[in-house]
């Protein structure tokens, strides 16, 4: 109507804001001057000041008023909610400016954030501003009915409905709104459209502060409460009323909080109808609106909603909107709507109109939820008159609901819309009356016998995955195959041993969670007993087939992955494990494996894992080792899961020869042999015909349609899973209600203790007698165990009830249900860190949550779950910013773990930057010597050493002994990358003596140390003393069952081995290293071994041995999943076919290697790119001086054994141009260098120069491997 701007008064030289009509229609022009008048009746310093007003017959009017700097309310709360107290300080002031402006007969109409002006962006200095649709008691309307005056999301429900008259409590009500608004950072009531938010102003009652904002005072929600309500005479009844209610109630400042609410209510979401007929709008819910137009007649409109017991609201912009809640079966609110909306088309034929099914809350007053959202949504799409007869809009779920008794089409925009009616079908509510027999699975049953023996007789290990959606019979079918194997017993077949694990929503991701639910289960452990009761059990499942030397170890381990410790103290093993995560997680698999295969020498063993689509990453991989490791045993894998198994999980086992089983529908015949059986013989073949043809062939539909049958009811047709299960549970006592659903926040498995919890004092007197009542009517059913000690357990009898259950819950009961079981759950001592944060996220408490997450995330990178602790701390830090210390530097960590070595120095940095802000000295030290350790790993030795020198500078002010031998090994790796081996290996050996002084503490420290020890010390001509050290990890690594450890030990003396040209013994070790990777499903570790035999088979000139194990090393690195894999490998073979003799080839492989590199914006690596550069140079007759940079560069590279590499190839390329004089300069060259630096290639050169000067020139010393001449082969 108006734009402000900023102009001087000439008379006073103040600035001043003046108001200018933009609209001079008389309506407007008749606000405008009362908008003048009003305010310059009014003077309050809550209340912009009135200055002048001048109407020009020549001109444009305008209003000049005060000018205020500061900002709106609206702006601040764009950015923050306000505290108690600054919300009370503001509703004072507020209240005083609304007083004075009742006081005079004027009502606001239009109080909300934006005309609350807080001048020098000061809470206690607020002014209203806007007094455009001000209107004074009593006089007349400049609006008549079916306007909209003011913001749909500050109106009271009188502006909100047409024709209702407007006093005082309308700016109450606003200033309600405004409070709640500052308080919870929400309004009270919000849609995505204006239809829908009228709506909701009017029907449903607004939340209570308390249930957002816990720390307000009772008084207060008490008062924003009362300001909210619906009947105006139950609102304080002005702004004077206001001023004396704050006046009586005193602010101290830490107000008494609220007490929170202790127990979920009794509202709760249902099904209902709505009609919506009027005009479409797409007005944003915070602008002010203007005159829409005259409403409808309301008499028609009312005998239409009486015809069909609907309650019927007409809003102020003119649209009707009709309610239909009863009776409570979806398809019979349904039909009645759809009644009630084709007698609205001939009222009035051609009108928009739409009509939706959809969930809304009892218990707050009228229920509207989103049902009216989704028909406002619908207008704003496609309702425009059509001329053309009805056009009556409905969305998909509601148009599935209709289609049994009315026409439904898509219209020309593709949306759907009613037609008409057709003849009714009689249709069977359900009502479980008996249990149902298996029918219909008759196929996959006979397959799952048939891969049973099969993998008995061979004997060898299967696994069997089968999907389906949610309720088609998956559990049944596996029980059912449990059964025959049982029955077989009985009939003289071997016996089996069957272990049953199940995933559920809330474990989703928590590692080992699926096996560890089964390993419980065979151990015969609830969870709750004394830990002494546990570790007993789980003795005793260990000592039934594990061999009596390994039983103590197995059950160690097997202790750990199911979350039963054992005391450490007489085991050295387990105690060096839980200090390193990596080898807590090897151990934890190897018990597994060996307990498997011991269960498994002794009987067939069944491992059945249900609900595979919940499941974890870590007991996804290890029943993938277990499958790999046990491949000729009799154990057979039975999983089931839901389709999306493939998306969460993609190629789930596959490469373990995964036998696929997808349940499809049950065939007409097996369903009505099933309802023939359950309704009894005598039932009516019409009504088992019609029963099977309604179900569609989905084993759970059919269920219920016979439950229906069995009770007798007709009224109902269930055509989806969530309003099935309405109908059903509409049937139970409420007070069973409340506690099935305060039942279903716990998961698919609670307790009764927890339901307790949930429903409070008042209703924990109902709980067991509730509880009996849904076992009786097969909803729920008793487990025998339970997880917690003294706790009865119990589960929904399908998922689909469980959900359906929780989605009755109110949005408000379901965040209070899951912060109640957060509580009740770490009480009863849950283990698992991610189910609490489950809960707490739900509950609304994110930081609360992330810690649990963190906590989750340290479990799973104890486990080797690296990629779930990724996840873990992924979801943590989209809350918590920045990760605390520890935490960062344990997603370092386990970046570095994962190969992810950039992403591993950015959060080791940022970590890092963290605890030198906070002044963490023995932190920082420790992360500056782990970003070292990632750089060095790089390739990144310079800058490695310039972190471990900053961490020198820093060690002075460190009194830790395990800092100090930490810092001393990483100043040794620093002198060792900057090639001064001598002071490497004297710093080492402090290292490893102040290492060793720490005992279990220092013990991993001090094995890192001895392992470079193992690789420096051959540099300095000291083999025998590095064989030492090596024996002696070796050593310690196999008496506390270190095998990550070990791999790298036997690793490194492979090495040395090569060096004594013990090949046997070198041989041995790469390949015991590389089933050390396998076992211990360390892909990397496995590379590393093959790849180390590879080269020193190559480097010994064994072309023909190396050869195999070039191709060996490829393919494992192509089936790590890498889009490229490690250059070093790719150089490999190209440094073997260099010697080979196909230049061109190595030339081809070692561009590639370049372009890899480039594409994935890395750099190679400096023994890389020396390789890189000496097949090229080989391949294209580098010249002299390229030759000498490169001899330059090869020096500095991080063993010393590329040099000798790059001597050799310019030797062997001149020997190509046939310059012998200078092919021998540099072979001797090689050979020189070759006696410097520990290598394999001395026999090599050696008959290099045999064959070119003859072999009396030459003295070999060691023997000839003659398996491929290396001349020979470079000169085809």
């Amino acid at each position: 109507m108006g734009a402000v701007y900023r102009a001087r008064d000439l008379l006073t030289g103040e600035q001043v804001a003046a108001k200018v009509l933009l609209d001079p229609s008389p309506v407007h022009l008749a606000r405008f001057e009362r908008e003048a008048a009003l305010l310059s009746r009014l003077s309050h310093p809550g209340i912009v000041r009135h200055v002048a007003y001048e109407a020009p017959a020549d001109g444009t009017p305008y209003l000049i008023m005060e000018w205020l700097d500061g900002e709106d309310l609206a702006h601040l709360l764009s950015r923050r909610k306000l505290s108690v107290d600054e919300t009370v300080e503001l509703a004072v002031r507020v209240a005083s400016a609304l007083e004075t402006a009742h006081t005079r007969g004027i009502i606001h109409r239009d109080l909300k954030p934006g005309n609350i002006f807080l001048v020098g962006g000061r809470i206690n200095q607020p002014k209203i501003l806007d007094f455009g649709i001000a209107q004074p008691t009593g006089n007349d309307r400049l609006t008549g009915a079916g306007s909209l005056i003011g913001t749909p999301g500050y109106m009271a429900p009188e502006q909100a409905r047409s024709g209702d008259d407007i006093g005082t409590p309308a700016d109450v009500f606003a200033l309600g709104c405004v409070l709640f608004e500052c308080l919870t950072g929400t309004r009270p009531f919000q849609a995505d459209h204006v239809m829908a938010l009228l709506a909701r102003i009017i029907f449903e009652e607004a939340p209570r502060v308390f249930m957002r904002c816990p720390e307000v005072p009772e008084w207060l929600d008490d008062l924003v409460a009362r300001m909210l309500m619906k009947d105006p005479a139950r609102r304080p009844a002005d702004g004077a009323a206001l001023v004396a209610e704050l006046a009586a109630q005193e602010v101290v400042e830490a107000p008494v909080s609220f007490a929170p609410v202790s127990a979920i209510t009794g509202s709760e979401r249902r099904f209902l109808g709505v009609v919506v007929l009027g005009r479409q709008t797409a007005a944003p819910a915070d602008v002010t609106m203007p005159d829409s137009g005259a409403a409808m007649p309301a008499r028609d409109l009312q005998d239409i909603a009486a015809m069909f017991e609907a309650r019927l609201e007409l809003l102020a912009d003119g649209t009707a909107v009709f309610f239909v809640s009863h009776p409570t079966v979806p398809t019979d609110i349904a039909a009645r709507v759809a009644r009630c909306a084709l007698a609205l088309a001939v009222y009035a034929p051609g009108r928009p109109m739409a009509m939706t099914i959809g969930w809304g809350e009892i218990g707050l007053g009228l229920p509207v939820g989103d049902a009216i959202e989704r028909a406002g949504s619908l207008l704003r799409r496609g309702g425009k008159p059509t001329g053309r007869g009805p056009q009556i809009l409905c969305d998909e779920g509601t148009a599935a609901l209709l289609e049994a008794r009315f026409t439904v089409a898509k219209t020309s925009e593709g949306m759907m819309a009613l037609r008409g009616e057709r003849a009714q079908d009689e249709i069977w509510r359900p009502l479980l009356g008996k249990s149902t027999p298996f029918v219909g699975r008759d196929h996959e049953l006979r397959l799952l016998e048939q891969t049973f023996a099969s993998c008995v007789e061979e004997p060898m290990a299967r696994v069997v995955l089968v999907t389906g959606p949610a309720g088609m019979g998956k559990s049944r079918l596996l029980q059912e195959h449990i059964g025959r194997l049982r029955e077989g017993v009985t009939r003289g077949e071997p016996p089996a041993e069957v272990w049953i694990g199940r995933g559920d929503p809330l474990r989703a991701g928590s590692t080992g969670g699926l096996l560890a639910a089964a390993l419980r289960g065979a151990a015969g452990i609830r969870g709750s007993e004394a830990l002494a009761v546990q570790q007993t059990r789980v003795q005793a499942l260990v000592a039934r087939h594990v061999a009596t030397q390994e039983q103590g170890r197995v059950a160690e381990f097997l202790g750990e992955l199911i979350g039963v410790p054992f005391d450490d103290e007489e085991s050295l093993p387990l105690r060096a494990a839980r200090q390193d995560p990596d080898l807590l997680g090897e151990q934890m698999l190897r018990a597994l494996r060996d307990l498997l295969r011991a269960t498994c020498a002794a009987t067939p063993l069944v491992l059945i894992l249900e609900d595979v689509h919940w499941a974890d990453r870590a007991s996804v991989t290890m029943v993938e080792a277990v499958l790999r490791e046990l491949a000729d045993q009799p154990l057979l894998v039975l999983a089931s899961a839901r389709p999306e198994v493939d998306e969460i999980f993609p190629q789930l086992w596959a490469e373990r020869g995964r036998q696929a089983m997808r349940l499809g529908q049950l065939s007409p015949k097996a369903g009505t042999r099933l309802a023939t059986q359950a309704l009894g013989e005598g039932a009516e073949a019409g009504l088992v015909e019609r029963v099977v043809a309604q179900s569609e062939g989905h084993p759970f539909f059919l269920e219920e349609l016979i439950r229906a049958a069995a009770g007798g009811q007709v009224d109902a047709l269930p055509v989806s899973v969530v309003a099935m299960v309405q109908v059903r549970l509409e049937a139970l006592d409420p007070k069973v209600r409340l506690v099935l659903r305060a039942a279903s926040v716990m998961g698919q498995v609670f307790w009764r203790g927890a339901v307790e919890h949930l429903v409070g004092s008042e209703g924990a007197a109902h709980v067991h007698a509730c509880l009996a009542a849904l076992v009786d009517q097969e909803i729920c059913v008793r487990h025998r165990q339970s997880q917690f000690s003294g706790e009865e357990e119990l589960a929904f009898r399908q998922g689909l009830l469980r959900e359906g259950a929780y989605a009755l819950l109110t949005e408000e009961d379901r965040a209070l249900g899951h912060r109640l079981a957060a509580e009740w759950l770490e009480g009863a001592g849950e283990a698992d860190p991610l189910v609490l944060a489950a809960h707490l996220e739900r509950g609304g408490f994110p930081a609360q949550a992330a810690m649990y997450i963190l906590r989750g995330a340290e479990l799973a990178s104890a486990r080797q779950a690296y990629l779930d602790a990724e996840r873990c701390y992924e979801r943590a830090a989209e809350v918590l910013e920045p990760l605390p210390i520890g935490a960062q530097r344990g997603r370092g960590l386990t970046r570095f773990r994962l190969g992810r070595h950039r992403d591993a120095v950015a959060a080791l940095r940022a970590a890092r930057e963290t605890a030198a802000a906070e002044q963490e000295i023995g932190a920082e030290l420790e992360l500056l010597l782990d970003e070292a350790m990632v750089l060095d790993w790089m390739g990144e030795y310079r800058e490695a050493e310039a972190l471990v020198s900053a961490a020198q500078k820093r060690s002075s002010r460190v009194v830790s002994p395990l800092l100090r031998a930490r810092l001393l090994l990483g100043v040794g790796r620093s002198l060792h990358r900057a090639s001064h081996q001598e002071d490497a290996a004297a710093v080492l050996r402090l290292a490893v003596e102040q290492a060793e002084a720490l005992g279990d503490q220092g013990y991993e420290t001090h094995l890192i140390a001895q392992l470079l020890l193992g690789f420096i010390l051959p540099m300095l001509g000291r083999v025998d003393e590095a064989a030492q050290a090596l024996d002696e990890v070796i050593a310690r690594c196999e008496a506390r069952s270190d095998l990550l450890h070990l791999g790298a030990a036997l690793s490194n003396r492979g090495l040395v081995r090569g060096y004594r040209e013990d090949r046997e013994g070198m041989v041995s070790d790469f390949e015991r290293t590389v089933a050390l990777g396998r076992e211990l499903g360390q892909p990397a570790l496995e590379l590393v071994g093959r790849y180390n035999l590879a080269e020193t088979l190559f480097l010994m000139g064994d072309l023909e041995g190396a050869d195999p194990e070039v191709r060996a090393v490829r393919a494992m690195a192509a089936r790590s999943g890498d889009l490229h894999p490690p250059a070093s490998v790719v150089l490999l073979w190209a440094r073997l076919r260099l010697l080979q003799g196909d230049e061109e080839g190595a030339l081809a492989i070692a561009a590639q290697v370049r372009a890899a590199e480039s594409e994935a914006g890395q750099a190679l690596s400096p023994s890389e790119e020396v390789f890189c550069a000496m097949i090229e140079l080989s391949a294209g007759h580098g010249t002299s001086a390229a030759w000498d940079a490169l001899e330059a560069r090869s020096t500095y590279c991080s063993v010393g054994q590329e040099r000798v590499e790059v001597l050799e190839a310019r030797g062997l390329s001149a020997m190509r141009r046939r310059h012998r004089g200078e092919a021998i300069k540099h072979l001797e060259r090689a050979l020189a260098a070759a006696a410097t630096t520990p290598t394999v290639m001395g026999n090599r050169l050696r008959r290099w120069l045999s064959d070119i000067v003859g072999a009396t020139t030459v003295t070999s010393s060691g023997r000839s491997h003659r398996a491929t001449s290396t001349s020979a082969a470079y000169n085809r």
